[in-house]
């Protein structure tokens, strides 16, 4: 089993994953923190290439195993686009939950990265003021870092590409 890092800006964590000899991802999540993936899965996109630059993230073609009710908010993170984020509340509404359902639907998410559960936040949550939630489970600490990092690394993009952000020396 080949395993690989992959280090975003601003996280105090690395992202591993480790694929088998066909390419099929084994084991996925952020150091420390990893999930054994139990559904063959072949990458959507390079995780080292997300950390460049995160519009080439793509949803994957499968949903990891989960009770009905996580597989629908699971399916729902991956309609957020890169850059975006959507409240608790707003993911409950759509697929006629509440929002501390999607949030113990997001705290079993075992796909990282994959599924993109950085993207939800609560109602009010600031995170260009530090603010954006928990993350994994946990409301202090790195993994709850490494969701601001994921949140900084994309709306910068973002703005980059909207044209209100140009690199120093562009």
């Amino acid at each position: 089993m080949q395993g690989r890092r992959c280090i975003l800006p601003g996280a105090s964590l690395a992202f591993v994953y480790a694929c088998d000899p066909e390419d099929s991802l084994l084991l996925l999540g952020w150091e420390g923190h990893e999930t054994r993936v139990s559904v063959p899965l072949r990458l959507p996109f390079a995780p080292e290439s997300y950390c460049r630059d995160p519009l080439v993230w793509v949803a994957p073609d499968c949903l990891p195993p989960g009770t009905a009710h996580q597989r629908r908010v699971w399916h729902a993170l991956t309609r957020i686009p890169v850059g975006e984020t959507r409240t608790y509340g707003q993911i409950a509404r759509a697929i006629g939950s509440s929002p501390r359902a999607v949030g113990q639907a997001c705290r079993a998410n075992p796909w990282p990265l994959l599924i993109p559960c950085h993207r939800v936040l609560p109602a009010g949550a600031a995170p260009d003021r530090g603010s954006a939630g928990g993350y994994a489970g946990q409301v202090a600490g790195p993994l709850v870092g490494a969701k601001q990092a994921l949140l900084r690394h994309e709306a910068d993009r973002k703005t980059e590409i909207n044209g209100n952000f140009l690199p120093k020396g562009e």
